[in-house]
């Protein structure tokens, strides 16, 4: 969407109008959708309320926590080690008591998720089987290629093959047998279901996920949890007068590594699967009706159409929307 003189900003959400509404009135919404858009005041007005709702569920409180005592007692931890908290000839056992907080901290996470991360994996490795068998029938038969990569075809419903639907040129129809197409499309709804950055069809709002990015995140996962296993292992089973200080650093090192490399590649497979002009446009919606709230309060004007907090819900279920859980943040689950 450009931006530029003769800009309307406002975007009204969907059923809403302003019947009734002056020239005046509407420039003045205009207005005010721009400077909520641009105001970096009004953009952090906006993150502090997102994280004040996000803390006030039970979910997102625990999150929250989880975060700052890793980051109070990782503080607390660099401090002692460097000696800027300096306890005497009792140094070397507050270290260790930092460095077993945190290895609980995080061992919590790691260790914890790690059967249900292996449960995943195993869903993953058929939907990648079948991806690649989909690819190469195609390729074998001299199919068109799938107009999106990662968007495997599902199977039409009966009425489609009674009303000619699926026998429509561009309509992809499955190569795969019945039985490994059932199966393919039940691994990809528990998948999606674990995985809330996952979507193995295109919805509202984003393209089809990349298969090849599933992979890669789920391996890494699986791998920031054996190197949580070893960490705790080594934490745990050797005293820490005896342990090797750089065998806890190494361990540790890769453990960090693989699961913000994970969180990384999730973050970057949104934005390339993301349809930016409808996310741009959903935005653009939710600031018009934060500013139609404004200038009902103010003015006393209202629009028409606007829904409730219900028929919301609804129409996000209908366009597929998922809410993402708040404990998705702490096990890159979404």
């Amino acid at each position: 969407m450009e931006e530029g003189p003769g800009h309307h900003y406002a975007v009204l959400p969907h059923g809403a109008s302003l019947t009734g509404w002056t020239d005046e009135e509407k420039a003045a919404l205009d207005d005010h959708v721009r400077h909520l858009l641009h105001s970096r005041r009004a953009k952090f007005k906006r993150t502090m309320k997102g994280f004040g709702r996000y803390v006030r569920n039970p979910l997102g409180f625990i999150v929250t926590l989880y975060f700052f005592l890793i980051t109070f007692w990782g503080a607390a931890w660099v401090l002692f080690l460097i000696g800027w908290i300096y306890v005497g000839h009792r140094q070397d056992y507050f270290v260790e008591i930092a460095d077993q907080i945190l290895t609980a901290l995080f061992c919590v996470v790691g260790i914890t998720m790690f059967p249900f991360r292996l449960v995943d994996t195993y869903h993953m490795a058929f939907v990648a089987y079948y991806a690649h068998k989909t690819w190469r029938v195609r390729k074998e038969r001299g199919l068109k290629d799938l107009k999106d990569h990662n968007e495997l075809p599902a199977m039409p419903p009966s009425s489609a093959w009674e009303t000619g639907e699926a026998m429509q040129e561009d309509v992809e129809i499955p190569v795969l047998t019945a039985e490994e197409q059932k199966k393919l499309e039940h691994h990809q709804s528990k998948l999606a279901k674990s995985h809330t950055f996952y979507r193995p069809h295109e919805t509202y709002t984003h393209h089809a996920f990349s298969i090849r990015l599933l992979i890669t995140i789920i391996v890494l996962l699986d791998f920031h949890s054996m190197f949580q296993c070893a960490l705790g292992g080594t934490t745990w089973g050797i005293y820490y007068k005896d342990r090797p200080k750089e065998v806890t650093a190494i361990i540790l090192s890769f453990s960090l590594t693989c699961n913000i490399t994970a969180g990384i590649l999730i973050g970057r497979g949104d934005r390339r699967s993301r349809k930016t002009l409808v996310v741009e446009q959903m935005l653009r919606q939710e600031m018009t009706e934060e500013a139609l709230k404004k200038l009902r309060k103010e003015r006393g004007i209202k629009a028409k159409g606007l829904r409730n907090k219900t028929e919301k819900k609804q129409m996000n279920k209908k366009l597929g929307l998922r809410t993402k859980n708040p404990l998705d943040t702490i096990v890159h689950r979404g």
